[in-house]
């Protein structure tokens, strides 16, 4: 599935940014911190969180989508109230993604 360092490490990055998401997320919703932000959370962190543990799995740099649907609220909570994990989760997403395109570049000049 893996053939080189990069794919594996978008692969890594992908999979501690996704359940770092999904960690925090999990107790921000449980907690007492975002009351009244509840849906906001699932919609705009956990379910892009949940599609990106999905897609590290691929190969190509499919990640970018749940980067980019979390990218606003990431950074509205972020600038607003100076939580920082959701922001690093979704830069995590944008470094696997530049792995895993930096694998299928480079298996790309492998095979030629």
């Amino acid at each position: 599935m893996h053939k080189n360092w990069f794919s594996i490490g978008g692969l890594l990055i992908g999979l501690s940014g996704s359940l770092m998401s999904l960690i925090v997320c999990y107790d921000y919703i449980l907690g007492e911190s975002f009351k009244g932000l509840d849906f906001l959370l699932f919609l705009l962190i956990m379910l892009p969180a949940i599609f990106a543990l999905v897609t590290s799995f691929v190969a190509a740099p499919i990640i970018l989508v749940p980067f980019i649907w979390s990218l606003p609220f990431s950074t509205y909570l972020c600038i607003a109230s100076d939580v920082k994990w959701f922001a690093i989760s979704c830069v995590t997403y944008l470094i696997s993604a530049f792995l895993k395109f930096q694998g299928t570049k480079n298996r790309i000049h492998l095979s030629n």
